[in-house]
């Protein structure tokens, strides 16, 4: 479960590294801008419901 749990963590990461580079983008655009709305802590901001592993029976 912990290699999962890792899995989920970089995901989260990920997520926030695209998101604040968005935010960035959008201060230089034309319209509104996204910086510091809808943000992304880390983790905390997700919980792991279930995991569902879809299998080929081959």
């Amino acid at each position: 479960m912990g290699k999962y749990s890792e899995l989920l963590s970089d995901a989260i990461k990920s997520m926030i590294e695209v998101k604040e580079e968005r935010d960035l983008d959008s201060l230089f655009t034309g319209g509104h801008t996204t910086a510091l709305t809808h943000t992304i802590a880390g983790l905390d901001d997700f919980e792991l419901m279930a995991f569902i592993v879809v299998r080929d029976p081959a």
